[in-house]
């Protein structure tokens, strides 16, 4: 009867044991499924601020591209206006407004004249003879801006060659 009771007692710790390590492979599996559902949800906010961040920075840019348009009304307006007169006076006032605005929201001017051609920030709408080296800007027609560290606009330019003046083809 002892060696009933010993196998009964053998089993039962046999059962136990597999049911333990039963119990250890399911929490395991339970925390491999979770720690990949933390790490998917964690993927998934990153994901989501990041859309979040480019749609707003999207819509920063068209409002800010508008405001560059006065921008380069008010530049146009300065070289015209008679110097030390009321209506000149406004325009530099509201024009230096508008550009510290601009600022505050991470709108820089990029620097353009003397410096060498970078096609990813300027556009070459001349070539010519000019007072600089060759491949450097010459003129610059219109000022080009980055936003957030980002370009915003290219800066329309004229780049100094030995090469007679030409417009760029495609121009």
């Amino acid at each position: 009867m002892e060696d009933n009771q010993n196998y009964s007692g053998d089993e039962q710790r046999g059962d136990l044991q597999s049911a333990l390590e039963a119990a250890r492979c399911e929490a395991a599996e339970n925390l491999d499924k979770y720690l990949r559902a933390l790490a998917e949800s964690e993927n998934m906010r990153k994901r989501l601020e990041r859309l979040c961040d480019d749609r707003v920075w999207q819509t920063k840019r068209r409002l800010v591209e508008h405001l560059l348009e006065f921008t380069d009304r008010f530049e146009d307006a300065l070289k015209y206006a008679k110097a030390d007169t009321p209506l000149e006076q406004g325009i530099r006032i509201t024009y230096q407004q508008l550009r510290k605005t601009l600022e505050q929201e991470g709108v820089k001017a990029l620097p353009s004249m003397g410096e060498v051609f970078d096609p990813s920030i300027h556009e070459a709408v001349e070539l010519g003879d000019g007072p600089g080296r060759e491949n450097t800007v010459v003129q610059e027609y219109r000022k080009g801006y980055s936003l957030d560290g980002r370009l915003l606009r290219a800066a329309r330019v004229q780049v100094a060659s030995n090469h007679p003046k030409q417009t760029p083809p495609g121009s």
